[in-house]
């Protein structure tokens, strides 16, 4: 039997990658591990192709778009009901800061691009779809990122959680309707990755969701 060594230590990083995300899946780190471990694995190349081949998003990337600077205190100063406020009130009760979630590492590719643009909006996407910050709602926001970017990240991080929740023995019920609620939203919604979220952060949220077709 031939034996693909390269796919075979793929397969081994991206488990290193989920035991450690399973050992400490509260910490943003370990699921930028997961997501490394992923790096240059045809289900990433795959997703690639997937997100490319929506006309906007393509057009970002291929204008390596960037995003304006805001500070959280301008954002707090933006409307009420405004995305650019809602945002800023998740990221204030997370003791987070939009220069946190900055990616530092260089540009060099349209894969580099489109990983940098995801990290970037996370957050931005549960503001949008309405998930919280816990469990549920990052699983939530798993589902509809799988609906809507085919991303083997997130089937790694339903898997992860589902098994974590397992292990713990806690009820299922709220989980399973988070993964319903995402993949339906996912499913239904205007695919999300191509708006430029960040030029519009003082329109209100109650308007970025009818346009992209999600719940107001």
């Amino acid at each position: 039997m031939k034996i693909n060594l390269k796919e075979r230590l793929q397969s081994l990083r991206v488990v290193a990658g989920l035991a450690q995300f399973l050992k400490e899946p509260d910490r943003l780190e370990s699921v930028f591990g997961l997501f490394a471990s992923l790096k240059g694995s045809p289900l990433l190349n795959q997703m690639e192709r997937h997100l490319l081949a929506q006309p906007g998003l393509a057009a970002l990337t291929a204008e390596r778009w960037q995003p304006p600077r805001y500070s959280l205190e301008q954002l707090a100063a933006m409307p009420e009901g405004s995305l650019g406020r809602v945002y800023a009130q998740q990221l204030t009760a997370l003791g987070l800061s939009p220069e946190s979630l900055t990616d530092a590492t260089p540009i060099e590719s349209d894969g580099d691009y489109l990983r940098h643009r995801l990290r970037q909006t996370h957050d931005i996407i549960h503001v949008l779809t309405g998930f919280g910050v816990d469990r549920d709602g990052e699983l939530g926001v798993q589902a509809f990122n799988l609906a809507q970017n085919r991303s083997p990240l997130a089937v790694l991080l339903i898997f992860g959680g589902l098994l974590k929740a397992l292990q713990e023995d806690v009820p299922l019920d709220s989980l399973l309707r988070a993964l319903s609620r995402g993949f339906t939203l996912g499913l239904e919604a205007r695919f999300v990755m191509g708006s430029r979220f960040e030029d519009g952060w003082e329109r209100p949220l109650t308007e970025w969701r009818r346009e992209l077709g999600l719940p107001e």
